[in-house]
């Protein structure tokens, strides 16, 4: 009986789809880490294991949140000598242990930051961490921006390097409803997870479009200026979001970059992104209620130059979502930017504190851990953050 063409290359296309991920764990770690060379994801891993043998012995102080939590916890510790790798794998902060300690409450401290984290990242992140962690941390801070809310430079929440390496099939029916819109988001999301060659389609894009730069490159005489051309319009594949991010250069020219990324990342207020990120913001102080996690959320200083980046919608949708929901759970919340005690200074580039402001966030986080409502007071008795950009 003649087998159909059809048939055979599904065959092979399955056997392909089984082989490749089993060949994968068979070889281990390693060969996980070799098939998918996500910055965001490596970083994420060390973190959690940093979390976990902390945690075996003493409740750690756990900070979470995007960049704007990385660069002044890596530029406090590179001030006072605590180098010891690329910030984006500095998973701690030796100068935040040396005030715990100084207070007469020592405690490890991890960073469960990463780049470009979203609020749907950070609820998975603490959900799968934390949340079912035997031993909960003495305190979880969470840093956050309002681009935390909303990007424009990005895509939905279920296309970010965290949701691609945490959420599983099985989990669709407890973060369907939060991180799908429509049946077709859940079908690619399917297909992701049960077709291997469709889930690593980028990573072979990418590696298509470099193939691609260097035919071009051959076939003109300007190698190098076709070359580079090339890159930028078919799209480079550099994994690390913070390449030459905090290592100095000319501060103007930083600023104007910053000002420039910025003003694509808030170029149109997208309303229907900003819903889903406060829904899931909702959810992770709901979870953290749920399971006894002790959440002090802080509102990150920004720039004016930032902030007038931004459209007229976003800021106070932002600060209203997370004042109104901290103060219905009870969750400790500060306000750093209605502070105003942060100046130009301060920061390595709009956004990013440095390592004088890094000092000043540090000592502001001991006065909050050890007395929140003390902390909250000495802000609201200030002048309230009421942008008009």
């Amino acid at each position: 009986m003649p087998v159909s063409r059809a048939l055979v290359a599904f065959s092979i296309f399955m056997a392909i789809n089984l082989a490749i991920p089993a060949s994968s764990s068979f070889k281990g770690g390693q060969a996980r880490a070799s098939l998918n060379q996500d910055a965001i994801q490596k970083a994420l891993r060390q973190a959690q294991s940093k979390l976990v043998a902390d945690s075996a012995t003493t409740a750690p102080v756990v900070f979470i949140g995007s960049s704007l939590i990385i660069a002044p916890l890596w530029s406090t510790d590179v001030k006072h000598g605590y180098f010891y790798q690329d910030c984006m794998l500095h998973h701690q902060s030796k100068s935040f242990e040396e005030l715990l300690k100084n207070e007469g409450k020592p405690a490890p401290v991890v960073s469960l930051a990463t780049a470009g984290q979203f609020v749907s990242d950070t609820y998975l992140i603490v959900d799968k961490f934390i949340a079912a962690a035997k031993n909960k941390p003495r305190a979880l801070i969470y840093g956050i921006a309002p681009r935390d809310f909303m990007d424009d430079t990005t895509g939905g929440l279920a296309l970010t390097s965290v949701f691609d390496e945490l959420v599983e099939v099985s989990d669709l029916p407890r973060f369907g409803d939060l991180f799908f819109s429509t049946f077709d988001e859940q079908g690619d999301f399917l297909l992701n997870r049960s077709v291997y060659l469709y889930r690593k389609r980028g990573r072979y894009q990418g590696k298509f479009n470099d193939a691609m730069t260097k035919v071009v490159a051959r076939l003109y005489r300007d190698k190098s200026t076709i070359a580079s051309a090339a890159s930028g319009n078919l799209g480079g594949t550099n994994n690390d979001p913070l390449a030459g991010f905090l290592l100095g250069g000319n501060r103007s020219d930083i600023w104007s970059k910053s000002i420039d990324e910025y003003s694509r990342r808030y170029k149109v207020f997208n309303k229907q992104q900003f819903a889903k990120q406060k829904e899931c913001f909702k959810a992770l102080v709901a979870l953290c209620k749920e399971k006894n996690i002790k959440l002090y959320v802080v509102a990150m200083p920004l720039t004016a130059d930032n902030r007038k980046l931004m459209p007229r919608e976003l800021y106070q949708s932002y600060i209203d979502c997370v004042s109104s929901t901290t103060r219905e759970a009870a969750v400790p919340f500060l306000d750093l930017e209605a502070k105003g005690d942060y100046k130009d200074a301060d920061f390595y580039d709009t956004v990013h504190l440095n390592g004088i402001g890094g000092e000043h966030f540090l000592s502001a986080m001991a006065d909050f851990v050890r007395d929140p409502e003390d902390a909250s007071r000495a802000v609201a008795a200030k002048k309230a953050s009421s942008p008009t950009y």
